[in-house]
């Protein structure tokens, strides 16, 4: 029939045709061979929007799915007025989708990530119907993506039966159960990890009758599937004739009036015949297009015509004796014809026909027991209704082919059979290869038990048993909806024949869209009904919202930049200061590296306020471990060393520490944290993570927690005790060096870095600990802050003082020290306030400060008479130079002639010396003058003593540390100066103390 005519047909249904008009009709119109494609074919859209819906197209000359974006979300634009049902987006897409479906906007992807669904569907239309509910509730409401399972895996290149299928394909599935895919999917889990995707996968089936039981019982024994629970309809399997043969032979509606009619039954049911064999063996014409012979208007041109039993106008089918209902030829074995369906169907038709006496067979091309498909028994009934020939077949309700047929002559009528018991159940013939399936005719025949009728019984559904726990052995706000959903959902036979009837009823593609708008329109008009079988807490609202845009964390960022930039500053003012002495002494080169880790350090603080991803999780640890380890290795390794240093001169011992030894060993301990950080990468690299959360007052709302992390978080932690050991040696070596030469001495500079560094770290690895609590954005931008203040803490304590020296700029004399008495003592000295108001050059202070020390004890000592002779003079001259640069080595001149030396005791410690003189000074008040004469003598004598003493360690000291400073400090200016400061030092020492004449 035209496309017109199909047209008009429709447009007069609804408009005054009587029902039962109407399904005769249609009984001739929309009858047809089962198809895999049924696309309405059309040449410009307004056909397809008449015929299907106003957001159908004509593409390729075929009308388009209008649901192929979403059943509910492509009813809004008729149904949302009437229904208050509205939904903004389309549906997820799934497996059997194409690639360009994302592409072209008519799916997206899921939020929440669920492991898609795959259903397996049989072959027959009630079950696809029930599959195609679940696919439109959990694609659309749930974010499941769901795809079904027709037998030949996730093949692109075979069509599906997606119910958003843009052509509209309506393939029928190739076995009725299959367990196999079944067994598959247990396996598998995700049926999308398959390797090969002809394999067959699903993980539910949502319609099993009761001729499975067995089977579902030996599958449920292994463990592939969970005990079958029902999905809300009621079957009825058994024998069936249309009204019109009950008209003729009211008998055959029982069994009573089929037993022992042998030859009645070989005479009224007859055989069908294929059209090839038609035209082949009893078309007088032989199928000529020239000739209508009333039955087959031409040949069959195609194979798939040769083999059919119907075709709409072109052939009626025909129905015919054979040998076998031949009675006078075979007495005893002739027999009538009955439709039977694949014996892997709950069909127990031969074990029932042949224990209650009934002969009837089926003579079909499928073996074992010579079934039809069922696409061959819906031919065989249109082609009966068409010629109203007798036939009785095996069939079931509810069905499509039954509501179609229903108010016709043609309206299918059960046949009474024995009634059921459990006793018969029981004993009936089994699936498999073993029961009903056995090439034995004997063995699908069974035993008298179990030759009853079969009672109307609850249809049962299967999901596989690693459903449940892939389900929730999943946190709960990832855990998917689709288990319970599944297990849940109910379709009564009333509701399904609600579907049935409107895909009957409608008559324009009814093996393409006129199934989809079924389902879709019931789904719509019971949506409230159908919210009872979501679980609770679903469909679940994603947080969408950014957390990294959030304001603090640009002021985060802006405060990681101001570090950065503070940084640079730093560096650019320390290399410009790069020649003067506080630098030079504090060694220009260990500063820089310094402040390259600072700016790693800032770098880390920026990123940890940025969106995490794969390269900024793993840049995040590089730059803050190198850079923690920059910032202090240089630090501790030169404090270290001039300890050493100090030390070695205590023991009177020569030390040589080259520059190049001291980098070698900043970098050994730099090399160390790079190969734990490259092993950290390779095994276990820090990635973006999603951790989300369900609120506590709605467990619908899931809050998304983005952060960076690994499968282990041993090695975070790791990385701070690898700072917590830097900032503890810093810590250790300060308290070490508290003694060393002021000049040197950064002891309190460096444990206040440490110090700084230890509290911040603290602070980040408190929130580190509780990484598992509150928002991870929260934690990133707290990190981000105390990396940002540890750095500008860092520049403050050590750099700016240096910097705020620098900028003074201005020379201080020193303070004229005028010794009068008997050694008539007086020193003056000058220095430069470029270091600190120590600052001196070398040991040459300390040697001023213990021989004017010294003097001054002479003078307390001294008789009021001395003799004139004994008068002495010291002078500690230095100089200071404009640019900032050290002065040559300080002298001191002292002068008159040496006090006998009658004995040689050294003290290590002047200040004790000190005391002791000052003792013996008050005691010698109190002595006779003539013994206070004799006092003074020895007294003065134990100066001398001590401040040889004192003299000779700090010569040794000097000259160490000389030697040590030059190579630490690695000034850039003359080489020949350094080796000449170097060489000259003993020899300096000596004119030194040569010309201190101290009596």
């Amino acid at each position: 029939m035209s496309r017109r005519k199909r047209q008009n047909i429709h447009l007069l249904s609804k408009m005054c045709f009587t029902p039962l008009t109407i399904m005769v009709y249609l009984a001739f119109v929309a009858s047809g061979p089962r198809r895999i494609e049924a696309a309405l074919s059309c040449t410009d859209s307004t056909e397809c929007v008449a015929l299907y819906h106003p957001n159908s197209r004509c593409v390729k000359n075929s009308c388009s799915n209008p649901f192929s974006s979403g059943c509910l979300f492509n009813m809004n634009t008729t149904t949302a007025a009437q229904n208050d049902v509205h939904f903004e987006s389309v549906r997820v897409c799934n497996s059997d989708d194409p690639p360009h479906a994302l592409e072209k906007g008519l799916c997206r992807l899921s939020k929440f990530n669920y492991t898609e669904l795959r259903i397996n569907v049989g072959n027959w239309e009630t079950t696809a119907f029930y599959a195609w509910v679940a696919q439109i509730l959990l694609s659309e409401l749930l974010d499941v993506p769901v795809s079904l399972e027709i037998g030949h895996g996730i093949d692109s290149s075979k069509p599906t039966l997606n119910f958003y299928d843009e052509e509209n394909s309506f393939p029928y599935a190739t076995t009725a159960y299959d367990y196999a895919s079944l067994r598959e999917g247990n396996r598998l889990s995700d049926c999308l990890s398959t390797n090969d995707t002809s394999v067959p996968c699903s993980h539910a089936i949502m319609e099993v009758w009761n001729g499975q039981t067995s089977l579902l019982a030996s599958e449920n024994t292994a463990g592939h599937i969970e005990p079958a629970e029902g999905n809300g309809m009621v079957g009825k399997l058994g024998w069936y004739v249309p009204s019109f043969v009950i008209e003729r032979h009211p008998e055959v509606s029982s069994f009573w009036g089929l037993q022992n009619q042998r030859e009645k039954m070989a005479s009224m049911f007859k055989r069908p015949y294929t059209w090839e064999k038609y035209c082949q063996l009893l078309s007088p014409t032989n199928c000529s297009s020239s000739f209508y012979d009333g039955v087959a208007r031409r040949w069959p041109e195609t194979d798939a015509e040769r083999g059919v039993y119907y075709k709409s106008q072109l052939y009626t089918g025909h129905f015919a004796d054979t040998a076998k209902n031949n009675c006078t030829a075979n007495p005893t074995t002739c027999s009538g014809h009955i439709v039977d369906a694949p014996c892997s169907w709950s069909t127990n038709l031969e074990q029932q026909a042949f224990w209650n006496d009934i002969y009837l067979e089926s003579d079909g091309p499928n073996e074992p027991n010579d079934s039809y498909s069922y696409g061959q028994m819906i031919q065989i009934l249109r082609a009966a209704n068409e010629t109203k020939s007798n036939i009785i077949m095996w069939w079931w309700k509810p069905d499509g082919l039954v509501l179609e047929f229903a108010g016709t002559d043609a309206e299918l009528h059960p046949v009474t059979l024995p009634p059921a018991s459990e006793i018969c159940v029981a004993k009936r013939v089994g699936p498999g290869v073993n029961g009903r399936c056995s090439s034995d005719i004997s063995v699908r025949r069974g035993t008298k038990a179990g030759s009853c009728d079969n009672d109307h019984h609850a249809l049962k559904k299967v999901v596989c048993s690693r459903l449940y726990s892939d389900t929730y052995d999943v946190s709960p706000p990832r855990r998917s909806p689709a288990y319970d959903f599944i297990k849940s959902i109910q379709v009564t036979d009333l509701e399904m024949e609600d579907m049935l009837k409107h895909w009957a009823l409608r008559g324009v593609d009814k093996y393409g869209y006129d199934g989809r708008d079924a389902v879709c329109t019931w789904v719509r008009d019971n949506l409230d009904d159908l919210q009872r079988f979501i679980p609770r807490g679903y469909p679940r609202t994603l947080d969408g919202r950014n957390r990294y845009k959030e304001s603090y964390m640009y002021a985060a960022m802006a405060m990681g930049i101001v570090a950065l930039i503070v940084v640079f500053s730093t560096t650019f003012v320390t290399y410009h200061q790069r020649d003067t002495r506080i630098l030079r002494l504090a060694n220009v080169q260990f500063l820089i590296l310094m402040l390259i880790g600072f700016s790693f350090v800032s770098l880390g603080a920026i990123l940890f306020a940025t969106q995490p991803s794969l390269v900024s999780c793993t840049m995040r640890q590089w730059l803050v471990t190198i850079g923690y380890t920059l910032g202090l290795v240089p630090l501790v390794v030169k404090v270290g060393a001039i300890n050493k240093l100090v030390r070695s001169a205590r023991k009177m011992k020569r030390v040589v520490l080259s520059r190049k030894y001291l980098f070698q060993v900043v970098l050994s301990i730099v090399t160390i944290a790079i190969i734990y950080l490259i092993a950290w990468s390779i095994v276990d690299a820090p990635t973006r993570t999603e951790e989300w959360n369900l609120s506590e007052k709605d467990l619908d709302f899931i809050t998304v927690n983005v952060d960076c992390s690994s499968r282990y978080q041993f090695w975070v932690y790791i990385t701070l005790a690898w700072e917590f050991m830097l900032c503890l040696s810093a810590c250790v070596l300060s308290v070490q060096a508290r003694k060393v030469a002021q000049e040197f001495n950064e002891s309190h500079l460096l444990f206040a870095l440490a110090f700084s560094h230890f509290a911040f770290l603290s602070m980040r690895a408190v929130t580190q600990i509780l990484s598992s609590t509150g928002s991870a954005s929260v934690r990133a931008a707290v990190a981000s802050f105390l990396l940002s203040s540890d750095v500008l803490t860092a520049i403050s304590i050590y750099f700016i003082p240096k910097f705020i020296i620098i900028a003074k700029k201005k020379p201080t004399a020193l303070k004229k020290v005028t010794i009068s008495g008997m050694s008539g003592v007086s020193g003056a000295s000058d220095f430069s306030q470029g270091g600190s108001e120590a600052f001196q050059s070398e040991a040459g202070g300390r040697r001023a400060v213990i021989l004017s020390e010294a003097n001054a004890r002479a003078k307390e000592i001294q008789p009021a008479a001395a003799p004139s002779n004994t008068k002495r003079q010291v002078r500690w001259v230095t100089g200071w130079s404009k640019n900032g640069q050290s002065a040559p080595s300080p002298r001191l001149s002292l002068s008159k002639t040496t006090f006998p030396q009658h004995h040689q005791k050294k003290e290590e410690d002047s200040d004790e010396s000190s005391i002791s003189i000052n003792n013996d000074i008050e005691s010698s008040e109190e002595s006779s003058h003539d013994t206070q004469q004799s006092q003074h003598q020895l007294k003065l004598e134990r100066v001398q003593d001590d401040s040889q003493s004192q003299v000779d360690r700090i010569k040794h000291d000097a000259s160490t540390q000389k030697r040590g400073i030059v190579a630490l400090r690695g000034d850039e200016g003359n080489e020949e100066e350094k080796e000449e400061l170097c060489s000259s030092t003993e020899s300096s020492d000596e004119q030194f103390y040569q010309n201190a004449k101290i009596p």
